[in-house]
């Protein structure tokens, strides 16, 4: 596949990926570290592999916080265009670019594997740890407090955990399946010359 060619493909999958959040899903069951591992693996440039899934995320996010979510903003009239979570949300996702991008040099199924369980527990990490630390936190701000944040976070952890696994053979396949269908119709056209 060409390389203009192969980011529009790996793009537009993260665009798709990121508006499936959109559809009526078990909570946490999302693509989201699936799109900034998928972006870490094949984007060629360090800088885009972490913006490209910050600004499709963010969209995302956008379109959810001002309607299926829009109850979670009471305090906020009209628009709701940033919230002090997503700070969390984009270090973890700008962590684990990083980190895909290490870790998936050669990308294989085993490479695969560990980046989604090494990426589930960094997003967990971290947006738990935001979760306690926001100023409309449930939890007490100390130790327990925290530890109460992550424990009551478990469940939620799983369904992400599953959510990965699937979101990123889906993505990951379809790549695949893409260059294969794109590498078949060149082969038919050489062969028609």
């Amino acid at each position: 596949m060409k390389s203009v060619t192969g980011t529009i493909v790996v793009i537009v999958l993260m665009i798709l990926a990121a508006f499936s959040r959109l559809i009526p899903h078990v909570p946490n069951f999302t693509p989201t570290e699936s799109i900034v591992i998928f972006g870490g693996a094949y984007l060629a440039s360090r800088y885009m592999s972490v913006i490209i899934p910050i600004i499709v995320l963010y969209l995302s996010d956008f379109v959810i916080n001002n309607t299926i979510a829009r109850s979670f903003f009471p305090d906020v009239n009209g628009i709701v265009w940033w919230d002090n979570y997503m700070f969390y949300t984009i270090g973890a996702i700008a962590l684990i670019a990083l980190i895909s991008r290490v870790m998936l040099k050669k990308v294989n199924v085993l490479n695969v594997l560990g980046t989604v369980l090494v990426s589930s527990i960094i997003f967990f990490l971290l947006t738990n740890f935001g979760a306690w630390a926001s100023a409309k936190s449930i939890y007490p701000q100390d130790a327990n407090g925290l530890m109460m944040s992550y424990v009551a976070a478990i469940p939620f952890y799983k369904t992400s955990l599953f959510g990965n696994l699937l979101f990123t053979a889906i993505m990951f396949g379809s790549k695949e399946l893409i260059e294969s269908m794109m590498k078949a119709k060149n082969s038919k056209a050489v062969e028609l010359k």
